[in-house]
């Protein structure tokens, strides 16, 4: 009997990756998306010990996809760390002591190490555009308005360039969202 293909990428994500797809409440999208998702210690303590309670924290304790591991190489990550957050810096290392893993991070200093580390990366609202683009959501929007709601910082530029990435005008939020882009 044949072996079914596996399906979905392997994945190291840092905590605004975590955090923000758990705010908005769009953790099933890694469902078939993603197979196996890394989680570095640094990363798991900041989510899950410090954040007890808040986005993300019961979805990496919960999820079965989830692998909570360290970076063997701390030399590696004490150097990363000179320019980078301990969750960014010690997923990079884990992500290359891996190999063939796909990094979900924001920070852009952290892409830019990945990208001259050979690793491919995706950020939350790349990961939220291409689940739109596979049918997956209806609408960016929404979103938008409640990453925001969670503080995180999103400029305007940005948010023209994911609207208009996932199909959607970038004018104004609908009044009755409360939240106004220009």
């Amino acid at each position: 009997m044949p072996v079914p293909a596996v399906q979905g990428i392997v994945a190291v994500a840092d905590a605004s990756f975590v955090i923000g797809l758990s705010a908005v409440g769009q953790w099933r999208l890694l469902e078939g998306r993603v197979r196996e998702l890394y989680v570095p210690s640094a990363v798991w303590a900041e989510v899950v010990e410090q954040g007890r309670g808040r986005p993300g924290a019961s979805e990496l304790q919960s999820e079965p996809i989830v692998r909570r591991r360290a970076a063997r190489d701390r030399r590696a990550v004490g150097r990363r760390r000179a320019f980078l957050g301990s969750g960014e810096a010690e997923a990079l290392v884990l992500a290359q002591e891996l190999g063939n893993v796909t990094v979900l991070l924001d920070d852009p200093r952290a892409r830019r190490a990945a990208k001259e580390a050979g690793l491919p990366t995706t950020g939350l609202l790349g990961f939220l555009v291409g689940a739109k683009q596979r049918g997956h959501l209806r609408e960016i929007r929404p979103l938008l308005d409640a990453l925001r709601a969670h503080g995180f910082r999103l400029s305007r530029a940005l948010i023209k360039t994911t609207l208009r990435d996932a199909g959607e005008s970038p004018g104004c939020s609908r009044p009755e969202q409360g939240v106004f882009w220009w």
